[in-house]
């Protein structure tokens, strides 16, 4: 699972696979939800906007997306959309091209979410804050879709929904610590690769690897990210050292320590 995502307020200089990208930040579309006037950095839930990253032509642009994916095709007004997709938040890649809300996105509309880090939770209570330890840009595979209310009375706030999920596969050594799900990060020429418009299905299962790296470091912080409503900075300040890369162990859970909790050994 990948619920909590946590941005730059710049994103730094990219270079992919050798390449200096520019970027620039597209104007959003006049129809739009007035949700993504708002710029949230950090503990962006389900249902937040976030930044994404897209192609067009031989230009990456930055676009303010719903954290969430509403299909196109979506029937009801933005509050009945806004109920039936609140869990549309991460794709599994074993099941991406089967399931209705996804497999028109994932071949024809795919983006790059560019994070500083993201939240996990090995339980129900302890959140762990996984970044870069050089604290660089992490790519996430991302699919998206457009969506627009015909009820009138959705014009005044703005009837579209720009959105994209996250799309998940299974974790590597390290993440797996934490989490039996990853997202799909990306590097390098698989991180074009993605964004580019010919790819089918066989082409895009290949970049499906979960991904290793001893850059990936994971620390402990405070359980104020359990609270979707706070946005600032304390959900990524460091309670305890940081998960070392060694061993295959999951991090142990607070209640392992309570052993009359543990009622169905």
């Amino acid at each position: 699972m990948c619920g909590r995502l946590n941005q730059f307020a710049k994103i730094p200089a990219l270079s992919i696979a050798g390449k200096a990208l520019r970027i620039e930040r597209r104007k959003p579309k006049a129809k739009e939800d007035q949700k993504a006037e708002s710029t949230i950095l950090n503990n962006i839930c389900p249902t937040d906007y976030a930044d994404a990253l897209t192609l067009q032509g031989n230009e990456l642009g930055l676009v303010r997306m719903r954290f969430g994916l509403v299909p196109n095709w979506a029937k009801g007004n933005k509050a009945d959309v806004a109920k039936k997709f609140v869990h549309t938040f991460n794709a599994r890649c074993e099941s991406i091209f089967d399931l209705a809300s996804f497999r028109g996105p994932i071949l024809k509309r795919r983006c790059l979410i560019p994070v500083s880090g993201w939240h996990e939770w090995p339980d129900s209570q302890r959140p762990y804050f996984i970044h870069r330890s050089d604290h660089g840009p992490v790519l996430l595979a991302g699919i998206w879709d457009e969506w627009q209310s015909l009820d009138p009375a959705d014009e005044a706030k703005g009837p579209m929904f720009t959105s994209m999920s996250v799309v998940t596969t299974a974790p590597g050594r390290y993440m797996a610590k934490f989490h039996d799900r990853s997202p799909l990060i990306l590097e390098g020429e698989a991180a074009l690769t993605w964004l580019q418009p010919s790819l089918n299905a066989d082409h895009l299962r290949a970049l499906f690897h979960p991904y290793e790296s001893q850059h990936l470091e994971a620390y402990r912080v405070s359980t104020a990210a359990n609270q979707s409503r706070n946005k600032t900075e304390e959900v990524l300040h460091p309670i305890a050292p940081p998960v070392p890369q060694d061993g295959d162990a999951p991090v142990k859970s607070e209640i392992d320590d309570m052993p009359h909790l543990n009622l169905f050994d």
